[in-house]
């Protein structure tokens, strides 16, 4: 079974955004690095929009 097939919401930008975001975060809480949660999101939506313009077919259902 591919990765995605077993976890196909990741394949769903929000999801996948917002599971990155909180993962970040709470991994760079518990080594006492705190960074604001809204930095985060912003380098979480820089790369996956990098990812987007380079045409890789990441996403299942882009919306324009």
């Amino acid at each position: 079974m591919k990765f995605y097939e077993k976890y196909p919401q990741l394949k769903e930008k929000s999801f996948l955004s917002k599971t990155l975001t909180n993962t970040v975060f709470s991994t760079m809480s518990l080594e006492d690095q705190q960074v604001p949660k809204a930095k985060i999101v912003k380098i979480v939506k820089t790369i996956l929009k990098e990812k987007e313009l380079k045409g890789n077919q990441f996403f299942s259902n882009q919306l324009g």
